[in-house]
């Protein structure tokens, strides 16, 4: 495969975790987490683990879900970061079911006192749990428009931050967080970039059409790790294989994903033409 630029591209699988997704790309990954904490004037977190991105559910009849990166911060807050590469008609409850996976695991399972198992045979004492929950924060990386997101928010607005409120629009629960981008929608430019969100979300759109650093980031430290961990020739012929055949993938779906797009249209226009035809027949009657 010809390979035409000097960064890879984030948004294929491959791409996306090797930048966010290896105990090496951690101040990648909590810089990225904590531009969207600022949405909300959140406190930046300072650390944070990878954890298994493979879930097996609460018994073996479960469907298995896997991840793309789930890690959790020193205040024990859930973060789960997916990308996605094209709108499915359940996405939305797609990204609710994994959000109640890790809201569901924080549970105690049998019982449990001060965090070790109890002795069934001698006198049960009180669980310590009291359903208290640590946040759960849903971030999703959409390489597409958002069709199904409400009439309201379409058109201008690439950045949803979405949040379980009352009928006053009044926070009912701060603890679930979704926030959605729409990645083809953001397209500012160097000189219009304000937020440290801008950054990344330039640093997203643009990576694997750039051949250099861009002056913006000339004193960013974890951005610029960022293009260096990017670059295709830095990596070992191993790593060059794997992402070549990510790459590889990733155009094919687009690939077929626009040859369906191009017949949809092909066949509405003709269904239109019949209807048009249809309609001056009825009128010359």
């Amino acid at each position: 495969m010809c390979l035409t630029t000097k960064y890879i591209n984030p948004f294929t699988d491959y791409g996306f975790k090797k930048l966010f997704g290896e105990e090496s790309s951690k101040p990648q990954l909590i810089s990225f987490i904590n531009a969207f904490l600022e949405l909300d004037n959140k406190a930046k977190i300072v650390d944070l683990e990878f954890e298994n991105l493979e879930k097996l559910g609460l018994s073996k009849r479960d469907r298995k879900t896997i991840f793309d990166i789930y890690c959790i911060d020193e205040e024990n807050n859930h973060i789960l970061v997916e990308l996605q590469r094209a709108e499915q008609s359940y996405f939305k409850d797609r990204m609710i079911y994994y959000s109640s996976i890790l809201v569901q695991e924080q549970g105690l399972r049998g019982l449990y006192f001060d965090g070790k198992a109890l002795n069934r045979k001698k006198e049960p004492r009180k669980v310590t749990w009291d359903y208290k929950l640590s946040a759960v924060y849903c971030i999703g990386i959409l390489d597409f428009e958002f069709k199904s997101m409400p009439e309201a928010l379409e058109g201008g607005d690439y950045l949803h931050n979405v949040k379980l409120k009352d009928q006053n629009n009044e926070v009912f629960y701060d603890k679930l967080n979704y926030v959605f981008v729409e990645m083809p929608k953001f397209n500012k430019k160097e000189n219009e970039l304000v937020t440290y969100l801008d950054k990344w979300f330039y640093f997203l759109n643009n990576l694997d059409s750039l051949d250099k650093i861009p002056e913006i980031f000339s004193n960013d430290k974890v951005i610029k790790n960022a293009f260096k961990k990017a670059e295709f020739i830095n990596m070992s012929k191993d790593d060059q294989n794997i992402y070549l055949a990510s790459l590889k993938e990733y155009r094919d779906w687009y690939a077929v994903l626009n040859t369906a797009e191009n017949k949809g249209i092909r066949k509405g226009l003709e269904e239109a033409q019949k209807v048009i035809e249809k309609a001056q027949k009825e009128k010359e009657k």
